[in-house]
């Protein structure tokens, strides 16, 4: 019973202290994330807030595409919803310079609205709420830093995994674990509502730990996916010479449509030398995500004729979890309620990080008097002791006994 005890107290020593330090470490870094994060769950609504849509049937995908080519002279890579209602389209064009730019366009009248550029270099640069996704996806450091990230979800897993652990109240206990009213001094209090948000907080973050991380691991993930659990690959083109005379993005939408009639469009990627075909995304009513979609239809740009067609809701289920990975990370799929608790779960890692730090700073600087004390007294005991060898003579008594004795 007693090398059981021992045992558990040493283990939760060692996890204490892992979960202490991966904290210190990597907390600030977490903190970026949950604020950045929570954010972002409503920066499309935030965005569209500043438009008023033009009244009126949207015109034809050509035709909102040959609007936005005015006003950047170069050839269109898609075009498709900016924003759930429909009623503002995005044209992204390509750019050797800034990475891609997205021209907005009014559904119903055609007219340009805005600009957005797909890779800011600053939050002042045409697209605040991108350079902020930038930010929470890799940390502007491109694929390194969606590795790291990655990386630093799968430690969060653990780090709030052990945080239940050690802060698991004993049976009978649990009201008195959240009892706020019996924390007295200011270092009970940072420790029990550190306590307290890390447990009720710690499901929603394991979940958003593990698919942000499937997100950032996204090709490797998809590749092992493919080999080991049965993950369907999309359709990819060769690439190739485009036909003289194409259908246009209009009737690529419609036979896309024809061919899933329940779904909804999303976007159509336009034909190149590089993927000389249409690729139209759909969203279909059993999805998981919400307003974006991933059902494909790949179409020959010449003459129509379907070349692949991939039913997301439908899918082989390491495709329909993948998929999903954004709509669980960004709370989506459980619609406002979800959408709501993401924020709350994003809020609650600064949170965590201030209230931890805070208490071990405290904690630290109330231990610092009583070690300095400790060795204090232990000094002047010594300094005392010789004081008395000294007067006495005891101590050389002492010392030839015990040269008389070796």
């Amino acid at each position: 019973m007693q090398s059981s005890w021992r045992l558990r107290h040493r283990v939760q020593r060692v996890v204490g202290l892992a979960h202490l330090w991966i904290g210190l470490t990597l907390g600030l870094v977490w903190a970026l994330q949950g604020l950045t994060g929570a954010a972002l769950v409503f920066h499309r609504d935030l965005d569209r807030a500043v438009f008023v849509p033009t009244a009126g049937a949207p015109r034809s995908l050509d035709e909102l595409v040959e609007a936005a080519s005015r006003t950047i002279h170069s050839r269109p890579e898609s075009v498709g919803l900016y924003y759930p209602d429909g009623t503002i389209l995005g044209v992204t064009f390509p750019d050797p310079r800034k990475g891609k730019h997205t021209v907005l366009v009014d559904a119903a009248s055609g007219t340009v609205v805005g600009m957005r550029q797909r890779a800011p270099a600053s939050p002042a640069d045409e697209n605040l709420w991108r350079w902020v996704y930038n930010l929470h996806h890799g940390l502007l450091l491109g694929e390194r830093g969606e590795w790291l990230l990655g990386v630093s979800g799968i430690v969060l897993v653990f780090t709030a995994s052990s945080g239940v652990y050690l802060a698991w109240p004993a049976r009978g206990q649990w009201r008195t674990a959240f009892a706020a009213r019996r924390w007295r001094s200011r270092l009970q209090k940072l420790f029990g509502w550190h306590r307290t948000v890390g447990l009720v907080a710690a499901s929603a973050l394991i979940l958003l730990a593990v698919s942000g991380s499937a997100m950032d691991f996204g090709k490797p993930l998809r590749d092992w996916a493919e080999d080991h659990a049965g993950y369907r690959l999309p359709y990819k083109p060769k690439p190739g010479a485009l036909p003289g005379r194409l259908i246009g993005a209009e009737r690529a939408r419609e036979l896309a449509q024809a061919r899933f009639p329940e779904a909804a469009f999303t976007a159509v990627s336009l034909p190149s030398e590089r993927s000389p075909v249409y690729q139209v995304r759909l969203r279909q009513p059993g999805e998981w995500r919400k307003w974006s979609g991933t059902s494909l239809v790949t179409l020959d740009p010449g003459n129509g004729r379907i070349l692949a067609a991939y039913d997301a809701a439908n899918a082989p289920i390491a495709n329909q979890i993948i998929d999903g990975a954004f709509a669980v990370h960004s709370g989506e799929i459980a619609a406002l309620p979800g959408r709501i608790l993401t924020v709350a779960a994003g809020l609650s890692l600064p949170l965590l990080y201030l209230t931890g730090l805070w208490a071990w700073l405290r904690k630290r600087r109330a231990q610092l008097p009583r070690a300095a004390i400790s060795a204090s007294v232990a000094h002047q005991f010594d300094q005392d002791q010789l004081r008395v060898c000294r007067n006495s003579g005891s101590c050389l008594r002492e010392s030839s006994k015990s040269k008389g004795a070796l």
